[in-house]
């Protein structure tokens, strides 16, 4: 596969193993894409909320509006807290969307789109993520889920729209993608189920199927339709209960939802860096060329 724009791999990097983000370290700087931080003060779960949004570079990105893919637990998006004490090539623990994004795109594998990473706080994040209150051990959680897919389709959409004029996003559901793991990619899996007509897809790491023994599981099964275009996946070094509900989630997606589902077993682990490691293959379903 030729790449969109002419670059050499650096001796340093030469020996270590291919993939899309080291790809993108590679690359001329005019060719990656560009983060710029947004602060939006929310009325829904009131509180400063920062969204990073990727963007790419200008001779990668076209002239069609950009679809969009919403991530939460926006601050394993990127880079990593330490990234300038480790070299790129070493760094750990976060899915550096960024670079995945700049390395597909620079061999045309996925379609240009926009990346927004939403903040969250980790006291709050499984209560804003679960739409219903559900028990872990002795803890209780959940219940703002409804109130979260609120604030992305009330106030992140038009403060996007609103603070990025220059550029044009897309107005197609089906273009409108919520990105997470674990719970995180709970959320975005519900998302897209609730609400198909604002969110019409989903990227999920090992979503976390074992809320409320299968919760969302019998949610997939009790919807009247299923539009919705996801690709999921858990790791087969994951704990058995773990593997054991998204396998039964992943079988309801597939039949509901027809082969707008990708959505199995593969290996990995929980981690950041196994979950990097599975994302180009996720995004091109759902970004893959038209």
């Amino acid at each position: 596969m030729t790449c969109r724009i002419a670059h050499d791999m650096p001796h340093e990097l030469s020996d270590l193993p291919a993939s899309p983000e080291l790809h993108a370290l590679a690359m001329p700087r005019h060719g990656r894409g560009e983060i710029h931080d947004l602060l939006l003060d929310c009325q829904r779960l009131p509180g400063m909320r920062m969204l990073r949004v990727y963007v790419p570079a200008p001779e990668l990105r076209g002239d069609a509006p950009l679809p969009l893919l919403l991530v939460n637990d926006g601050h394993k998006a990127f880079e990593a807290a330490n990234h300038r004490a480790v070299p790129p090539w070493q760094q750990s623990g976060t899915l550096q969307l960024h670079r995945v994004m700049d390395g597909l795109l620079c061999r045309g594998a996925i379609r240009p789109a926009m990346v927004v990473a939403i903040a969250t706080h980790a006291s709050s994040r499984a209560d804003h993520y679960v739409p219903i209150r559900a028990r872990l051990g002795d803890s209780e959680f959940g219940g703002q889920g409804d109130a979260y897919l609120d604030l992305l389709e009330h106030e992140v959409l038009p403060a996007l729209r609103r603070r990025l004029r220059g550029l044009s996003l897309t107005e197609n559901p089906a273009e409108r993608m919520l990105a997470g793991f674990s719970i995180g990619g709970f959320a975005a899996l519900y998302g897209a189920l609730a609400r198909p007509d604002v969110f019409g897809a989903a990227l999920a790491l090992s979503p976390s199927a074992w809320v409320d023994e299968g919760w969302l599981t019998r949610f997939a099964e009790e919807r009247e339709r299923c539009d919705a275009r996801i690709a999921a996946d858990v790791g087969s070094g994951e704990g058995e209960p773990i593997r054991d509900h998204c396998g039964q989630l992943f079988e309801v997606l597939k039949r509901r939802c027809g082969d707008r589902v990708l959505a199995e077993q593969i290996d990995g682990t929980h981690h950041e860096d196994s979950w990097r490691a599975r994302l180009p293959r996720l995004l091109q379903h759902l970004l893959g060329q038209a």
